[in-house]
């Protein structure tokens, strides 16, 4: 992939998540300062999992090798 792909790739999965985020916060009617919080949690709970399977794909590439 060129790195505009991976660019809009990224841009897209950001507005993806902000979309996410506005419908939790716009539906219990919550401040900015809960929208702020409900991001971060969505992040931590979307990139913890991928975190750690991205640490195990690459030990299994570097036992392969």
């Amino acid at each position: 992939m060129k790195k505009f792909e991976y660019i809009l790739a990224g841009l897209l999965i950001f507005i993806g998540l902000g979309c996410l985020t506005a419908s939790i916060s716009l539906t219990t009617g919550d401040s900015w300062e809960m929208y702020v919080k409900h991001f971060f949690e969505l992040c931590l709970f979307m990139g913890i999992p991928i975190l750690i399977i991205g640490i195990i794909y690459f030990f299994i590439i570097a036992k392969r090798k």
